[in-house]
């Protein structure tokens, strides 16, 4: 008998995902990979220039080993970026098409056209939409099933931002827009307005949320459990880790607040408590660049291979202040038998008890106290990275991400 050929799935992304080291990317590509070769995936995904382009081109390989075809799509402009007219245009046509995110909108009558032109062109089967700042490509694909793939919900994140210093009937006209999208965005994510197949959900407490009749499953984030042994890390240091790109509004507010609040405290000691702090991320903020000497704070941009850092860190640090659904980094850490020191928002969702598999400090003095008293007890850390370790094989593992992922296809009729 000849065998059953593949199913063919559109896979829908924000940038390009190869290689994976921002936290969204590592999670999609984490559940796509392991189903590439028995699905026949194809990449529609945005970018932002040359840059993007050039970055794809340098890791085709890697994007041939997951995807039979690559669609590069460029970012539209975004309303601030639009003249006055064109602005006030598109805000109400996407108010009057009821979809969620119009100030951060990424839908366009060119990617909608690519992404129908693709579908005829591979005979798509079904649709995957990582991030519902996409899901308006289901409501213009109604025919094709289609999995949501939520990483948080995004109208906590982007509720519609309010331009100040309208007047009149142009205040009028930014409140019905902001209300159609703050609506639209409950719609689409809590109420599956656009009709999913099934969703998909990082954080238990976000799935709770979802209101409607739709297949819900918990894809937990996983990473191999290949740390180095706590023991074995440098004796003659305690380095403390931050990882995450500053693109990310929470992240960027996140480590401004460490470098106007925490680090005061502390950065007068960090020689003689052997501490070196190392900040990991794109685009670092002026405050953290200005901590930069070379030597006890170490500011070093976008890091490529991210595992020698991850293999010395002594300590993760995740001074969040807001945000949603699961911190990839704080899995991505606990998984490589890192301790995580974290505000209580920081951790939110993980399901990580305090003083037992994590630390918590949502206030300054507190924050930079617990760093201090780390660097002091070894032996303590050691415990807690374990008892980390316990929390990745008991909550987040490989096999409990797969058969989430594999159930969600069922529903959408991939599998």
């Amino acid at each position: 008998m000849k065998p059953q050929a593949n199913k063919q799935v559109l896979v829908f992304m924000l940038a390009p995902p190869l290689p994976a080291v921002a936290g969204g990317d590592i999670y999609a590509v984490n559940a796509l990979t392991p189903f590439s070769e028995d699905v026949d995936y194809h990449l529609f995904c945005y970018i932002g220039g040359e840059a993007d382009i050039a970055k794809v081109e340098r890791h085709k390989d890697a994007y041939a080993a997951v995807f039979r075809s690559v669609h590069l799509e460029p970012r539209p402009l975004m309303p601030f970026q639009m003249p006055k007219l064109a602005k006030g245009i598109k805000l109400a046509w996407h108010a009057l098409q009821g979809l969620p995110f119009i100030d951060a909108s990424y839908c366009s009558r060119s990617a909608v056209a690519a992404a129908r032109r693709l579908v005829k062109q591979h005979r798509i089967d079904a649709l995957e939409i990582n991030s519902a700042h996409l899901a308006f490509f289901r409501k213009f694909l109604p025919s094709i099933p289609g999995v949501l793939v939520s990483h948080n919900i995004e109208a906590d994140i982007f509720p519609f931002w309010m331009p100040a210093g309208f007047r009149g009937w142009k205040a009028h006209f930014i409140e019905w827009v902001a209300g159609r999208s703050r609506k639209a965005a409950k719609d689409v994510e809590l109420d599956n307005a656009f009709g999913f197949s099934a969703m998909t959900f990082i954080s238990s407490h976000d799935m709770a949320r979802v209101t409607a009749d739709v297949p819900k499953y918990l894809m937990p984030l996983h990473f191999p459990l290949d740390g180095v042994e706590y023991a074995q890390k440098p004796a003659s240091v305690f380095n403390v880790l931050w990882m995450g790109g500053f693109g990310w509004y929470p992240n960027a507010e996140g480590v401004k607040w460490y470098a106007n609040e925490v680090h005061p405290l502390i950065c007068d000691v960090l020689e003689e408590s052997g501490i070196v702090l190392h900040f990991c991320g794109s685009n670092p903020p002026e405050e953290l660049r200005a901590l930069h000497d070379g030597s006890r704070v170490q500011v070093h941009g976008f890091v490529e291979d991210l595992k020698p850092i991850l293999d010395d860190a002594h300590l993760l640090i995740v001074p969040l202040l807001s945000g949603g659904g699961i911190r990839v980094k704080i899995v991505e850490a606990m998984s490589a038998g890192i301790p995580v020191l974290s505000t209580s928002k920081g951790c939110e969702g993980i399901g990580a008890t305090d003083g037992v598999d994590i630390l918590v400090a949502d206030n300054a003095i507190q924050f930079a106290q617990e760093i201090l008293a780390c660097a002091k007890d070894r032996g303590r850390m050691a415990r807690i990275a374990e008892a980390g370790l316990d929390l990745m094989r008991l909550r987040y593992s490989e096999q409990a991400s797969l058969d989430a992922k594999r159930s969600a296809y069922q529903d959408a009729g991939v599998m």
